[in-house]
């Protein structure tokens, strides 16, 4: 009576170490992982056209450089439009708007702008793939 007792413990403890393990085990933890391939992640899930996109500025001195990719899952029609933005009180006005087109697998649209007032600007990128369309914004940068 006491072995089936002692063999009942021991099965019972090695199918709870084995389920902690495969409990464990289906998971990967990514240390390290951007941001952005985490956005391209859901991109991929979330449309049928858009592989990836990217929205972007940064800042040195007065001068602003905007940037906007996209990357289409086939050979596509792809556009972009790119328009800076500054900030007037609650709400955001257009400073200037840049538009490139083209026929294939992605796209990409960099250009600077030099500011005269100071403010806050972000970057509007609307982004169409075989008709998908997208709008996101970068983040917001100080002059």
């Amino acid at each position: 009576m006491k072995r089936k007792t002692l063999k009942k413990k021991i099965l019972g403890i090695i199918c709870a170490f084995c389920l902690c393990i495969c409990m464990t085990g289906g998971s990967t933890a990514v240390y390290g992982a951007s941001v952005d391939s985490c956005i391209d992640k859901i991109a991929e899930a979330r449309y049928a056209n858009i592989a990836s996109y990217y929205t972007n500025m940064i800042r040195k001195g007065s001068t602003f450089t905007a940037k906007a990719n996209v990357s289409a899952k086939i050979k596509a029609s792809i556009s972009i439009t790119m328009t800076l933005q500054r900030q007037s009180g609650t709400s955001w006005s257009d400073v200037t708007s840049w538009f490139d087109s083209t026929t294939g697998g992605g796209l990409d649209l960099t250009k600077s702008y030099v500011a005269g007032t100071r403010g806050n600007y972000r970057v509007r990128a609307v982004y169409t793939v075989n008709g998908e369309t997208i709008t996101t914004y970068s983040s917001t940068v100080t002059y």
